[in-house]
């Protein structure tokens, strides 16, 4: 493990595999069969044959992205070989001979800001001129940016991806039609990375926008590269994220080119604020001692690419501290109903559970929407669970499941605020691996003595929620032109103008796909001695 993350930290575990193991390919180099293996001084693995012949034999390799590769592990902070990506790595990046020929660029989430400032017993707004000096200044970024401008273009992709699940039907009350089943956020690469190894039945209802991190990753080489007109290879991107399995998501293939002339990923390196810390004891900086003024220059640059929003990338949006995905949702269906309606809020059996239904004012009993936060892996076992249950064996599991649920909504009584609907009722789930959400990452500083987990967690929301509001940036002409609608119109035009002209679902999108154990469906006797692994 980590050394910086010990098992305190994962209030949510769920018990590892026995093993962490890495699918191989078997070449054969011997038809015979007949043959054995020396290991030079070296480490070098050699196969010779009776004949004589030798043969050099590939070390077994892995690397981060290897993690994604097998079903050994799971955990609610995976923190396999995470050292790869480190503040070390960072570090040796910035002091490696090929330095001046990069360009480094970071991107900052609010709950580090957040983690950062509770720790310190500062503002936000200290921590970020903070982190400006430390970037810049001391370690020679020439950028830093906050990460509001990709996480409003993937709030706004995550609404149009849920008009879509309604395309051609009107969304009208208690509509068996309305919902095509729950569409699951999947911003938080825990949960995906889980799905992706032990429930492949649910990877159909995962949403397939790609997370803020990997779109402001892609966005800020992009725009980077064309204005200085350097290869996104040579733009070296550092990601300060509350979760140690965001280093998970930069290592997927998906995220990055390995074209011949130009090898890249959208994200080089994740780091989290436990992370910043220990890279201020390492270098000796002390954090109270960085600096928090800001120069009226520094102010009118933001030190960000040329074009970037500037206004709204250090502001939040609202809702929930892991995003408000569901919030931005809500919002956006809310604008779409002829009539007035109102949020109904259904507390679940405990506080990583709450359900939103949107039903009408003037008879609660229409309901127009239905959808909840659920956090945490033992809420997330639950919700799995459901959804595999409704499936049989004719049918993709959990398909079955949904039909069997819109045929009896035309017919049911409208639940009481004490039953929370079944998981395949709702529309949207905003899904979180952290108990908490995001603000409770495996990554964020540990609360300080004297505190309790809940007194704590409140600090920081109250931090959070204490960022300027992105709404206040906006212009709104009239209450039905709401902050959803105007950050709507702002995401799309920011796409259109700061990326080149790309298929929007390259540009915003990702396909999440079921990780086969060959070691379990295998037949190989040649591969049993593998399956026994490496405990750890």
């Amino acid at each position: 493990m980590s050394a910086i993350l010990s098992v305190d930290d994962l209030n949510d575990f769920i018990s590892p595999g026995v093993a962490c193991i890495k699918p191989v390919e078997i070449k054969k180099t011997n038809e015979s069969g007949k043959a054995k293996i020396e290991i030079s001084m070296d480490g070098i693995p050699t196969e010779i044959t009776e004949e004589g012949k030798k043969a050099n034999l590939d070390k077994a390799q892995i690397s981060l992205s290897d993690c994604l590769a097998c079903s050994g592990c799971i955990t609610s902070a995976e923190s396999v070989l995470v050292s790869l990506q480190s503040h070390d790595e960072l570090l040796s990046s910035l002091r490696s001979e090929d330095a001046k020929e990069k360009v480094f660029v970071a991107s900052i989430s609010h709950q580090s800001r957040v983690s950062l400032a509770g720790a310190y017993g500062i503002s936000v707004e200290q921590v970020d001129a903070k982190l400006r000096h430390l970037f810049v200044d001391i370690l020679g970024f020439k950028y830093i940016v906050g990460l509001e401008i990709g996480r409003a273009i993937s709030l706004n992709e995550c609404l149009n991806e849920v008009l879509e699940s309604r395309s051609n039907v009107e969304i009208a009350a208690n509509s068996a039609k309305a919902s095509k089943g729950p569409i699951l956020c999947s911003s938080c690469p825990g949960w995906t990375c889980y799905v992706e190894k032990t429930h492949p039945h649910v990877i159909p209802y995962l949403s397939k926008v790609k997370s803020p991190q990997q779109i402001t990753g892609s966005l800020l080489k992009d725009l980077i590269s064309k204005e200085l007109s350097v290869a996104k290879g040579n733009i070296y991107h550092l990601s300060v994220m509350p979760c140690f399995d965001k280093k998970l998501e930069a290592a997927r293939p998906e995220f990055g080119s390995d074209s011949e002339n130009n090898t890249y990923r959208d994200v080089d390196c994740v780091i989290t604020a436990k992370e910043i810390v220990q890279l201020l004891i390492s270098e000796g900086i002390a954090f109270e001692s960085l600096s928090e003024e800001i120069t009226e220059a520094e102010k009118a640059k933001s030190l960000a690419p040329t074009n970037w929003p500037i206004e709204q990338q250090w502001t939040s949006n609202p809702g929930s501290s892991s995003g408000g995905y569901m919030d931005f949702v809500i919002q956006g269906i809310q604008q779409r109903i002829e009539e007035p309606t109102r949020v109904e809020v259904l507390p679940g059996k405990n506080s990583d559970i709450t359900e939103y239904r949107v039903i009408s004012e003037a008879d609660p009993s229409k309901i127009y929407f239905r959808t909840a936060r659920i956090y945490g892996f033992r809420n997330i076992q639950n919700l799995v669970r459901k959804l595999k249950q409704k499936g049989d064996a004719g049918e993709r599991p959990g398909k079955a499941g949904l039909k069997m649920a819109r045929a009896r909504v035309t017919s049911r009584r409208t639940p009481t605020a004490q039953a929370l609907s079944d998981a395949t009722q709702y529309d949207y789930v905003e899904v979180m691996a952290c108990p908490g959400g995001c603000i409770n990452g495996g990554g964020q500083i540990g609360m300080p003595d004297g505190k309790n987990a809940k007194e704590w967690k409140d600090e920081l929301e109250i931090l959070y929620s204490d960022i300027e509001d992105f709404s206040k940036t906006l212009l709104i002409d009239n209450e039905k032109s709401s902050y959803s609608v105007a950050l709507s119109q702002l995401a799309a035009s920011w796409v259109e103008r700061l990326w080149e002209k790309k298929p929007r679902d390259e540009l915003l999108r990702v396909e999440y796909h079921a990780v086969e154990d060959i070691l379990a469906t295998t037949e190989d006797p040649n591969l049993a001695p593998l399956a026994l692994g490496t405990k750890w």
